[in-house]
């Protein structure tokens, strides 16, 4: 599957407006569940990793950093944001990298954007294939719930330089959700894009089996609840985070 451009007319204003924000609201779970299992100086592969954010906190902790995403301006802004870090421009449903890392992650619902079942097992297999045996692999996901509350509405950013106007939609028989945005920055003169991001929303089950018969597996599924904070995974769940492991032999062998 080839490299794709889908992302790059989202790139500016997602640097500026949403990567700083999720790293903040999620570094303490990944502190949480996977960083404290992790020893000093440990290769993390930041799959999907868009403007660098995390990147950039995890490498000023003394992890080594590898960036991957198929957005090729996602990257320029990732370079800027994380020196230090590595990157890599590739698709995560095709990647191959010779060496392994201790730890993968692949956060603010990057997988969502994988369209079928099918692509998405195929993701987990390439995780598997370069996470060492008992490795963590950490990722989120949108759910259900959160499609219905949040995914049917619009909203706009205006700056002086920039606008942004974001109208999304959810349709529950497809779980299918679309993002259709239009930029405009300024630019010598004033430069207009149109373009729409699609998201899959997958049952928890399914994502789970999927893990199992890439060859990932003791998966663990947690939510944030408002009072109690990070709890199990309940079926009411806006958003749902992931934790499993490379089974020391790999079944997907």
């Amino acid at each position: 599957m080839s490299i794709y451009s889908d992302y790059d007319p989202f790139a500016r204003v997602y640097n500026k407006h949403w990567g700083d924000d999720f790293t903040t609201r999620v570094f303490p779970i990944l502190e949480q569940l996977v960083l404290r299992q992790l020893p000093s100086g440990a290769s993390i592969l930041d799959l999907c990793c868009g403007t660098g954010q995390m990147a950039r906190t995890l490498t000023a902790l003394g992890y080594r950093v590898t960036g991957l995403d198929g957005s090729a301006e996602m990257l320029r802004f990732a370079r800027e944001n994380a020196p230090d870090a590595e990157f890599i421009h590739a698709d995560a449903r095709s990647f191959e990298i010779p060496q392994t890392f201790d730890a993968v992650i692949s956060l603010f619902d990057s997988l969502n954007h994988v369209m079928t079942l099918e692509e998405l097992t195929t993701v987990f297999r390439n995780v598997c294939a370069v996470l060492r045996d008992n490795g963590p692999f950490f990722f989120d996901l949108n759910m259900e719930a959160g499609y219905g509350l949040t995914w049917n509405d619009s909203f706009s950013i205006v700056e002086d330089d920039q606008l942004c106007i974001v109208r999304t939609s959810y349709i529950p028989e497809e779980k299918t959700a679309r993002f259709d945005a239009t930029v405009m920055h300024l630019e010598d003169g004033w430069q207009r894009t149109d373009f729409a991001l699609l998201q899959k929303c997958y049952p928890a089950p399914d994502v789970i089996a999927a893990l199992g018969t890439a060859g990932l597996g003791v998966v663990e599924s947690y939510c944030l609840d408002h009072r109690e904070g990070l709890v199990r995974l309940t079926e009411d769940a806006d958003r749902a985070f992931f934790l499993c492991r490379k089974s020391a032999v790999d079944s997907s062998e």
